[in-house]
């Protein structure tokens, strides 16, 4: 019996690690669709899908909601935005990094810094 214990032990390892690396991409697939949200046109999604990732607190969404913050037609979609960074960063040291700098640079200083949610 106490081989059958130590084997299972042993297959509950494998079983775990397999487990952990079928949600990790499960993870990184769901952040990615919440990402995509944010192109779309429809008002409601884009702003739920902010309150989603700002929910998460995950460092990663930095990029792409400042992205949103910065560029976005809608303005009330800027300032849903700016809540979420507001959320992610409480320190907002988002601010400090991107000041002065264009859209573009921010974004890469931003990913730099936290991640971006494609790796």
């Amino acid at each position: 019996m106490a081989d059958f214990a130590a084997s299972f032990q042993a297959i509950e390892e494998l079983l775990r690690s397999a487990g952990d690396s079928v949600m990790g991409k499960f993870d990184r697939f769901t952040f990615k669709m919440l990402v995509n949200n944010l192109k779309s046109p429809d008002f409601q999604v884009v702003k739920d899908t902010l309150e989603q990732l700002a929910g998460e607190k995950r460092a990663v969404a930095i990029p792409p909601v400042y992205y949103v913050y910065a560029e976005h037609p809608d303005n009330r979609l800027r300032i849903v935005a700016e809540k979420a960074l507001h959320d992610l960063d409480p320190s907002q040291e988002w601010q400090t990094v991107t000041k002065d700098k264009s859209t573009k640079d921010a974004v890469m200083v931003l990913i730099q810094k936290y991640g971006n949610f494609r790796g």
